[in-house]
């Protein structure tokens, strides 16, 4: 059911072939680059895993901010008469070229672990701000060769790219507040305030996970060595079964894209998502 523009924006990419070609390409290229073991720890920094927070947002303002004050001052000096903003303009164009590359590596990282068909909407995503990025580089090189003067066929190529840049925010927040991606899939979930009964520790062998019910949210136990430790047994990175998962240096592996939750606490130790829900850990 196409409801709305961007449901009825998002089923046509969805069902582009060429875009979906593209994207498999893509994916296959990125896999290869980053998805050597060697290589993932640079793959960890570009998903943000060493703050906590995902690094791509967070890039994404700098060329959105530069560009528009590029845009801002290219209209004062052309339409007041200020030819001294032209270098100013120029200075901003190519912080938001350098801010949008770092964004780009970010977002690619994010975008290898988005499954179809949100993967589609990504990389066409990724398409128009490249795109953008390209006519960005144009009219700093064409500033560059005017001396860095202001002109109308530098502001027009720039403006073009800024419109570019809006049409992949617009893309962005599709992924996000209507296909969920990389949200946290435990934001609204909550364990009991006391303890409650769950299971009778005779029907949890060592070393193997179990997911129970606790007031109806998932709950994954384990029991090593003579400690059960128990956390929300959905990852909170895209939703899959933590129970399905391994034992990796007391974390749990999560089955799909092998983030590591901490059995003690929950914390992320390893892939970008947030932290997993804690319920609690018992000594026998």
């Amino acid at each position: 059911m196409e409801r709305d523009l961007t449901e009825r924006i998002s089923a046509r990419i969805i069902k582009s072939n060429s875009i979906a070609k593209i994207s498999a390409s893509l994916d296959n290229l990125l896999h290869r680059c980053l998805g050597a073991p060697a290589i993932r720890p640079f793959k960890l920094f570009l998903n943000g895993t060493g703050i906590g927070h995902p690094l791509h947002p967070m890039l994404t303002d700098i060329p959105i901010g530069a560009w528009t004050l590029t845009i801002l001052l290219d209209l004062i000096g052309l339409l007041f008469g200020f030819p001294q903003l032209g270098l100013a303009s120029s200075i901003t164009a190519c912080i938001g070229i350098a801010g949008a590359l770092a964004a780009a590596a970010a977002g690619l990282a994010d975008w290898m672990d988005v499954d179809p068909p949100e993967k589609a909407i990504g990389a066409f995503h990724a398409s128009v701000n490249v795109s953008a990025t390209i006519l960005f580089l144009i009219s700093f090189l064409m500033r560059w060769g005017s001396g860095w003067q202001l002109g109308w066929a530098t502001f027009v190529v720039a403006l073009a790219g800024y419109l570019l840049v809006m049409i992949g925010g617009y893309l962005g927040g599709a992924m996000v507040f209507y296909k969920g991606v990389m949200i946290n899939r435990n934001a609204y979930r909550t364990g009991p305030d006391d303890f409650k009964p769950a299971v009778a520790t005779c029907e949890l062998a060592e070393g193997q996970l179990k997911r129970i019910l606790v007031e109806e949210q998932p709950v994954v136990l384990f029991r090593l060595d003579g400690t059960i430790y128990a956390l929300g047994a959905v990852c909170s990175h895209y939703g899959a079964p933590l129970n399905e998962g391994t034992i990796v240096d007391r974390t749990i592996e999560c089955p799909w894209h092998a983030s590591r939750f901490a059995l003690e606490d929950g914390r992320v130790s390893k892939a970008r998502p947030a932290p997993a829900c804690l319920f609690t850990t018992a000594r026998l």
